[in-house]
């Protein structure tokens, strides 16, 4: 049916853009290694090996050891692309902006794809509570008893509690919201961004109904800050407009070109989880 429809509707300026998702684990990596990426290339991310710490005897001679090297490779193996045309006539008997609006949706989705990739990552963390083959059984009467175990964990682990993030999907902030366990409303403004705060030893609660699933086990992800994950991405060459070659109307494509790697696994921790009855 191509846009024909649109033509005889009365639309007011604008195309109603699909419903989206919060886009949460791309803001929780951190890009300081984004730059001039080529595909199949790859990031050195610069580390250093641990620090000796040794008892110190007063007036003895100390020993100096040699850093070691322990730099990671991120390969920029990911790609993504839109691609559309759009009829002159569609351009210019419409009432909106075609081409805009269809970029939007387009960008949105490639985003949602980076998104879901960079949560895949959980299989690096070097903490983990349950397991997926014996899940921790979530409803109402246990879920903040679980939540705070993993902080648990994660203070086992000597990940600091300043800065610490969690992200679950909507099912677990449902059964907290049951077990008055917070008081939050889903409307207020803090949840309009996807995240909560003040949750079990948790700085910031997150909502994403891109949390790894496989089967009925969802692998929940906590940190702190953003030095665990890491994300360099670019466009390949801007967003392309042009003319089409064979008929009248407009070509639009566009290239996105990612990789992502954990770069602490000692600053990642994953909970593995499955919902119960509340």
């Amino acid at each position: 049916m191509a846009l024909d429809t649109l033509k005889r509707t009365v639309l007011a300026g604008r195309m109603q853009t699909a419903l989206q998702k919060s886009l949460i684990y791309g803001n929780l990596a951190n890009q300081n290694y984004t730059g001039d990426l080529i595909p199949g290339g790859t990031v050195k991310v610069a580390q250093i090996g641990e620090v000796a710490v040794t008892a110190y005897t007063k007036a003895a001679t100390l020993s100096y050891e040699t850093l070691d090297d322990a730099s990671l490779s991120m390969v920029i193996d990911q790609m993504q692309s839109i691609a559309f045309t759009i009829d002159e006539t569609d351009e210019r008997f419409i009432s909106f902006d075609v081409i805009g609006a269809a970029l939007e949706r387009g960008m949105y989705r490639v985003k949602d794809t980076i998104d879901q990739f960079i949560a895949g990552k959980y299989t690096d963390a070097a903490v983990t509570y349950g397991a997926a083959a014996s899940p921790k059984a979530v409803s109402s009467g246990t879920v903040f008893q679980y939540l705070a175990e993993f902080g648990e964990v994660m203070d086992e682990a000597n990940l600091p509690r300043e800065g610490r993030w969690i992200v679950v999907p909507p099912w677990v902030f449902t059964k907290l919201t049951i077990a008055a366990s917070t008081n939050m409303n889903p409307n207020g403004s803090l949840w309009a961004n996807g995240w909560v705060s003040g949750v079990a030893g948790f700085d910031r609660m997150y909502m994403s109904n891109n949390v790894a699933k496989s089967g009925t086990v969802y692998t929940i992800m906590g940190s702190v800050g953003n030095e665990a994950l890491s994300y360099a991405g670019a466009i390949d060459g801007a967003i392309r407009i042009f003319p089409h070659e064979s008929s009248r109307g407009t070509k639009v494509d566009g290239l996105w070109v990612y990789g992502g790697k954990v770069v602490r696994p000692d600053m990642l921790a994953c909970m593995y989880a499955a919902e119960t009855a509340n």
